[in-house]
């Protein structure tokens, strides 16, 4: 495993200083994983799935992207090829979000986000019985990318206070792929909680659902740390919905593409976001999976939810 501080990582091309990274600490699964996600505010566990369903779902998903020539042979190399036909196969924002849809709903992937491994983990968590939205956030992330920060609460508090994200590396993730990173003890910040508990995107658009700090801005403020890790095929972070996280610059030196997926696990007698369950979940706006910006060609400047 890659040590953090053998790395020059960025967000937004700024280098952040060493002196504020931290390494993830493991979860204890011979511990309560409730009780270490209160403490820690999230969860990192190792080898949860199968490396070899991981990446089964891996290639699955790069042939995918084959399909609309935006990866270059050999496809399990999975380096962006510069290019896209997704938009001229599929014209409209409909179109793009039903492709969107059925790439995330590829039966090798749900295999590995929604399967037993992962629901076993969960019910440790719970300590009861467990559901996950139908949903699934996957994200294909090429060099010079990043997901910005923020919290997870404003886009899907409709349901249970008891929800948490999953983000689950789709195939080995370096340091300086654009590995996830958690800000130190955000997870307790009193402000961030009161400006943001109970704001819904979709409800009040006059307010935003970001941060609008910059993360070293945050860090800085709250004597914080970025911490952040190497991922392998079968490793999976937990964590909750006011724990701030986002991820540094995708700097893959061969253009690497970085695949991963969040889901969202809750109780399974706890009420549902009805926005991200069911067979057409709505979404966003109601936009299904064209609300995502993973949804637009690779070749297109967007910004992230």
């Amino acid at each position: 495993m890659n040590n953090i501080l053998n790395n020059e990582l960025s967000i937004k091309n700024k280098l952040i200083p060493k002196s504020i990274l931290g390494e993830m600490c493991e979860a204890d699964l011979t511990k309560s994983l409730s009780d270490q996600l209160v403490e820690d505010g999230y969860l990192l566990l190792r080898s949860v799935y199968d490396p070899l369903q991981v990446n089964v779902a891996r290639q699955e998903i790069l042939e995918r992207l084959a399909e609309v020539g935006e990866v270059k042979e050999p496809i399990s190399a999975a380096i962006f090829s510069g290019t896209s036909n997704r938009r001229s196969l599929h014209p409209t924002a409909d179109d793009l979000g039903k492709f969107w849809k059925s790439v995330s709903e590829g039966s090798a992937l749900r295999a590995v986000i929604n399967g037993p491994k992962i629901i076993n983990i969960m019910e440790q968590l719970f300590g009861s019985p467990t559901a996950h939205f139908s949903f699934a956030w996957l994200r294909a992330m090429q060099a010079g990318r990043a997901s910005p920060m923020h919290i997870d609460h404003p886009y899907m508090n409709r349901g249970t206070d008891q929800l948490v994200t999953c983000w689950s590396p789709i195939g080995p993730v370096n340091i300086d792929e654009g590995s996830l990173y958690i800000l130190e003890g955000s997870h307790n910040w009193r402000e961030i909680r009161n400006q943001f508990e109970g704001h819904d995107v979709d409800k009040d658009k006059s307010k935003p659902g970001h941060i609008q700090e910059t993360p070293l801005q945050l860090v800085q403020q709250n004597n914080s740390r970025f911490l952040t890790t190497s991922f392998n095929p079968g490793d999976c972070l937990i964590f909750g919905m006011f724990t701030v996280h986002g991820s540094f610059d995708n700097n893959s030196q061969n253009g690497r593409i970085r695949l991963s997926c969040d889901t969202r696990f809750q109780p399974a007698t706890e009420p549902m976001d009805s926005r991200f369950s069911g067979l057409n979940p709505s979404a966003h706006e109601g936009l299904g999976y064209s609300c995502l910006s993973a949804a637009l060609p690779m070749n297109e400047t967007n910004s992230l939810r």
